[in-house]
């Protein structure tokens, strides 16, 4: 997994993030969007934290309010959400930053397994992690 944004970032305005999700099995992966996390934990080039905020599901885009998003097999999904990460953090302009991003698979009641099961739903179990390319604040 990986996660976009743009190369050159305007702090004022509205801004976008896409996880990029891959699929390189020969079969079908089920992920409960509400674990996929986009960590608002920004860091600057050297790695050094600007701010340790993180969130869920953040104003999903392209899937709506599904509670399970389908990863078909051999495939690459992209999931794009709002990137309301500029504020109350301070940065500066031309210094590049990076996001970092994951996926936490929930704990699963037995109530919960069966209506997987009921629905055909093999949820991913395994924890994933990723981060963006760098990008820079071009305006405050």
């Amino acid at each position: 997994m990986s996660i976009e944004i743009d190369s050159c970032v305007n702090a004022s305005s509205r801004n976008y993030v896409s996880f990029i999700i891959e699929n390189p099995t020969d079969s079908d992966l089920w992920i409960q969007t509400y674990f996929l996390t986009f960590y608002r934990g920004v860091y600057s080039q050297d790695g050094k934290m600007v701010s340790r905020k993180s969130t869920r599901h953040s104003n999903i885009l392209d899937i709506g309010e599904e509670e399970y998003t389908k990863i078909d097999k051999n495939s690459t999904r992209i999931i794009k959400w709002k990137a309301d990460f500029f504020e109350n953090l301070q940065f500066e302009l031309n210094k590049e930053y990076y996001l970092e991003c994951g996926y936490q698979p929930p704990h699963l009641g037995r109530k919960e397994k069966r209506k997987l099961k009921k629905l055909n739903i093999e949820l991913l179990e395994n924890q994933f992690n990723g981060k963006s390319d760098l990008f820079r604040i071009c305006k405050l």
